[in-house]
């Protein structure tokens, strides 16, 4: 396979006969769906630059988007997001590395998940330190409510359906459940705290709650979840309707009757994520 040196970044042109639909997202498509796979390979059996070889070429025939890969650092390219990517994780150790595809439908992460989990098993593992992130995206136009989507996420168990992994993913929920400020401080202190839910800006919110030790032998569960994201995604970009003001109000009540040091710690959490404004 022949490539284009970009700094550090080896760029290799998509794949023009790749059999997969390219899953690029219309032009007027609402949504844009990305997801990233984090994981360490596993070098007592294997060379991590030989693996690296392996993996874009198998990555090659998933897609027809160009391919970024990079041992050294993060790819800076103009266009990395439409790319796929393969490139080492600043949160994870040497041989600890990120796949990252390209801006796609919906059915396009279902196919990433389904063809890369298999990937990962077969050369390389995970840990507590790994995740799966989901990043949901909309027209400019658009609005989202990103407090009713957190609400949704929570009232379904989403937020707190896999162990949290402190200085990796909390749950911004748990400020709600923590008894003292010091329990609070425990949570909220732990590498500046990088919640599960983070928005990064006014049209895209990033999804850090699965993860942990073997989380890439879940690819049913790791679809099924997505699709339920993605539903209340939709949902926090509609109108609200009678379930939503329920959410909010029983969320309300819980606010009500909590003193004020508290609740000032859940506000401070949730500005921290992005969740409200400052």
């Amino acid at each position: 396979m022949q490539y284009i040196l970009e700094g550090t970044t080896k760029r290799y042109q998509g794949n023009s006969s790749c059999k997969y639909p390219s899953f690029k997202p219309k032009e007027n498509d609402l949504c844009r769906y990305g997801c990233e796979f984090e994981f360490y390979i596993d070098t007592e059996q294997y060379r991590y630059s030989a693996v690296i070889d392996t993996l874009t070429k198998a990555l090659y025939e998933l897609t027809s988007a160009d391919i970024l890969v990079d041992e050294i650092s993060i790819p800076h390219a103009a266009d990395k997001n439409h790319c796929m990517q393969i490139k080492p994780d600043i949160s994870l150790e040497d041989n600890g590395v990120e796949i990252s595809v390209p801006i796609s439908t919906k059915e396009g992460i279902l196919h990433y998940i389904q063809m890369i989990l298999p990937l990962v098993e077969q050369y390389g593992y995970t840990n507590e330190e790994t995740g799966f992130h989901i990043h949901m995206s909309t027209l400019g136009s658009s609005h989202i409510d990103f407090y009713r989507f957190m609400l949704l996420c929570d009232d379904a168990g989403l937020l707190s359906a896999w162990k949290p992994r402190i200085g990796y993913s909390q749950n911004v929920m748990d400020i709600l459940s923590s008894h003292t400020k010091q329990e609070a401080r425990i949570i909220k202190t732990k590498k500046g705290t990088i919640w599960n839910l983070e928005r990064i800006d006014p049209h895209h919110i990033e999804i850090k709650s699965i993860g942990g030790t073997d989380y890439h032998k879940e690819t049913e569960r790791l679809m099924s979840e997505f699709e339920i994201y993605a539903d209340y995604f939709i949902q926090a970009l509609g109108v609200v309707t009678l379930e939503h003001k329920r959410l909010l109000e029983n969320h309300k009540q819980m606010l009500d009757s909590m003193d004020k040091e508290a609740k000032g710690r859940f506000a401070s959490a949730l500005i921290e994520a992005g969740i409200l404004d400052n």
